[in-house]
């Protein structure tokens, strides 16, 4: 497997895919790694196996396996052309969940929210073996955005 070392020390594995003509990165979570990704006003760093733990205790969900990539690309247009490949229509998201694909696509430059929203669906779908309803989903999603009160 290629990779690179990002600035912070984090070691990155990546696997090159060709999807409609472009070579994409697509980046595999796996545990241990480190997710960095940069807010309009801060950066932050993420063990995705805790924030996978933080986002199933918020939402009381405890699948007893998942198993979900990340696609993080450039910026919402990347996002936007992602959604269009999976679904053939347009999305105005700033983030997506494919339960198609079982793919969480996020650009660089996202709030942490954003991705506990994602991983919200990731655990919701993975929790729940029958199809749920979408607005059912979503609450859960919302939900998951923020961490659960400690207690």
């Amino acid at each position: 497997m290629s990779g690179f070392l990002d600035p912070y020390g984090t070691w990155w594995v990546l696997k090159d895919i060709l999807v409609g003509g472009f070579v994409k990165y697509l980046l595999s979570v796996f545990v241990g790694w480190t997710l960095v990704a940069c807010a309009a006003t801060s950066q932050w760093r993420v063990d995705p196996t805790e924030l996978e733990r933080e986002v199933s205790k918020t939402l009381q969900l405890y699948p007893s396996e998942t198993d979900y990539s990340i696609l993080i690309v450039p910026d919402r247009k990347a996002v936007a052309m992602e959604h269009k490949r999976i679904y053939g229509r347009d999305t105005e998201a700033p983030a997506f969940y494919s339960s198609v694909e079982n793919l969480i696509v996020i650009p660089r430059e996202c709030e942490i929210r954003i991705l506990r929203h994602e991983v919200g669906h990731a655990v919701v779908q993975a929790y729940f073996k029958e199809p749920i309803p979408v607005w059912l989903h979503e609450t859960l999603a919302q939900k998951a955005e923020l961490p659960a009160p400690e207690s």
